[in-house]
């Protein structure tokens, strides 16, 4: 956090561009300049915040209790939404534009769920987009896993959760592919 705070104020305020010091600097010392990004996920309060999270709060990724998936220091990303992913890609085919980089990495394109389905809390994505699209496919919304049979309805089968499990990681690798 401090040394993006210090960037900010020394060097992005003042018209600096951190990259294009960061990458004479690798050439200087011969160095190989690699570009790497997370893609689904909003850092915060450095000079690489993206500002998504703040300016569209339409494209926040939803936990499966329906709360923004802000994880730890993850601000996650609804990347299923095709004017999210589309920004997202804008953004990432301008910067690597502007420098000639040795390498790029996109990391990190899947779902957040460290610990699995069964922590309702931290398990990505639960967005209106990825219910609809469950839906259409499945007949039933994927939130049911989650909630109070009683009140929600909930499917609790199995064959529920691996029909969604498995939709899920199709997305993860559609959005790879793409």
């Amino acid at each position: 956090e401090f040394c993006g705070q210090w960037l900010r104020r020394h060097a992005v305020d003042a018209g600096i561009d951190p990259y294009a010091v960061m990458l004479a600097e690798a050439r200087r010392r011969g160095k190989e300049a690699l570009l790497s990004f997370r893609m689904n996920d909003d850092h915060g309060n450095d000079f690489l915040r993206t500002r998504f999270w703040a300016d569209h709060p339409e494209w926040r990724e939803k936990t499966a209790v329906q709360q923004d998936a802000q994880l730890d220091w993850r601000k996650l990303m609804n990347l299923t939404n095709r004017e999210c992913f589309r920004a997202v890609g804008d953004g990432v085919r301008q910067l690597i534009g502007r420098f000639d980089w040795d390498g790029v990495n996109l990391a990190e394109l899947y779902f957040e769920s460290l610990e699995g389905i069964d922590n309702p809390s931290r398990f990505t994505p639960m967005n209106s987009d990825v219910r609809v699209l469950f839906k259409e496919q499945a007949g039933f919304d994927p939130v049911e896993l989650f909630g109070d049979k009683e009140i929600f309805g909930a499917r609790k089968d199995a064959a529920a959760r691996t029909a969604f499990l498995d939709f899920r990681a199709g997305l993860a690798r559609g959005m790879q592919e793409e």
